[in-house]
C-alpha cells in the first residue's frame, strides 16, 4: 500500500476518533484530507510543505491567493477555486487549532 493511501486511511481513522465538534462534519473532513498530502512532519514529505509551519490566519491568506490566482500551482490553485470564504475559515481554523 503506498505512503498516500496509508496516510489517507490513517487521516479518516483519526478523525472517527475526534469527540463531536461545533464544525460541520464536512468541513473536518476537508481539512483532514489536505493532510493526504501535507504531511504533519516536514522531514516526512519535504514539498508540499507541512501545515504545520502556518496558523489559522496565514492558512486563509494562502488558500484565497491560490483561488485568486495570486499563487501559481500544479493542485492546490484548483483545490481553492471551488472553496468559499467560509470554507476557508473553516478549514484554515480547524488545521489552525491542531496541537
Amino acid at each position: 500500500m503506498s505512503f498516500v493511501r496509508r496516510v489517507q486511511i490513517g487521516t479518516i481513522a483519526v478523525a472517527l476518533c475526534f469527540p463531536a465538534r461545533a464544525e460541520k462534519p464536512d468541513m473536518v473532513l476537508a481539512a483532514l484530507g489536505c493532510l493526504g498530502c501535507h504531511a504533519d512532519e516536514e522531514e516526512q514529505i519535504p514539498e508540499p510543505a507541512s501545515l504545520r509551519r502556518f496558523d489559522a490566519k496565514e492558512m486563509a491568506s494562502l488558500l484565497r491567493e491560490y483561488r485568486e490566482g495570486k499563487r501559481s500551482g500544479t493542485v492546490m490553485n484548483r483545490i481553492a477555486a471551488g472553496l468559499t470564504n467560509q470554507d476557508i475559515e473553516a478549514i484554515a481554523g480547524f488545521l489552525g487549532k491542531r496541537p
